[in-house]
């Protein structure tokens, strides 16, 4: 990706074809400023009034992430897990033409196929537990997602598919005796 500043605006071009992709129009007092190495990208706030710095600072935080995530400045690989936590729950790499598809025996009637997107790459670790591989956040997150919900975990013996980061499962408490 190049960077090319006109009088207001600040243009993003891709490097391979020259296309823009977007072009950003910062507050007067704010400029983008590249680095020495050309590998990073700041916005610089030009005043000296600290009160009007913090407030401007705090608006252009948007403008910031869009560029860092959208435009993909800094490349982040994501990863995540997923936990079969139950007797018997297996997942398997699929054997057929298609090498993205798990499958998955979680104490269903049938085994379940699931193909996973392009952008997306596994590994299994265990024979109970996956690792996802991801550039982009979003994808990753749905994708795990409507993974877990296939079969959510159960409320009185936490059975199901549980993904890493996120909370485990209150339990609820069995019957008491009188």
């Amino acid at each position: 990706m190049v960077f090319k500043k006109n009088l207001s605006e600040s243009h993003f071009f891709n490097q391979a074809d020259n296309k823009l992709l977007c072009s950003i129009n910062l507050p007067n007092k704010a400029s983008f400023q590249k680095n020495l190495s050309e590998t990073s990208l700041k916005i610089v706030v030009n005043d000296n009034e600290q009160k009007i710095k913090k407030n401007l600072k705090t608006k252009l935080g948007f403008i910031s992430n869009f560029v860092y995530e959208n435009l993909r400045l800094k490349k982040k690989l994501i990863v995540r897990s997923i936990f079969l936590v139950g007797t018997g729950f297996k997942v398997f790499k699929s054997k057929t033409i298609k090498k993205n598809e798990i499958i998955f025996k979680i104490g269903l009637s049938h085994l379940v196929k699931v193909s996973i997107p392009e952008n997306i790459s596994f590994e299994i670790k265990k024979i109970n537990e996956i690792k996802f591989f991801s550039y982009d956040k979003e994808l990753l997150g749905s994708f795990l997602n409507f993974v877990a919900s296939i079969r959510f975990p159960d409320s009185y013996k936490g059975r199901g598919l549980l993904i890493s980061n996120q909370p485990k499962v209150k339990l609820k408490r069995g019957k008491v005796k009188s």
